[in-house]
């Protein structure tokens, strides 16, 4: 049994070529996105990594003013 499911596998250079074709295949259905489009994004990201940035300073702030009246109200 054992036999005939190896004699069926084709060769090691056989699945790479047809490895290299599927992916040539694939290549050619990529649909690359406009300049307009590039530049939309990359406005998008930076807004979004300005305003998570934003909040993140501020939570820190909140947190550090926290611990502050906290250890005063400790210490004192």
């Amino acid at each position: 049994m054992a036999e005939e499911t190896k004699a069926k596998k084709p060769g090691f250079f056989a699945r790479i070529g047809k490895w290299f074709r599927e992916l040539k295949s694939e290549c050619h259905k990529i649909v690359w996105p406009t300049r307009q489009q590039t530049v939309n994004n990359t406005l998008v990201v930076i807004a979004c990594v300005i305003i998570v940035g934003i909040f993140i300073w501020i939570i820190d702030i909140l947190f550090g003013l926290g611990v502050q009246t906290l250890l005063s109200f400790f210490a004192a």
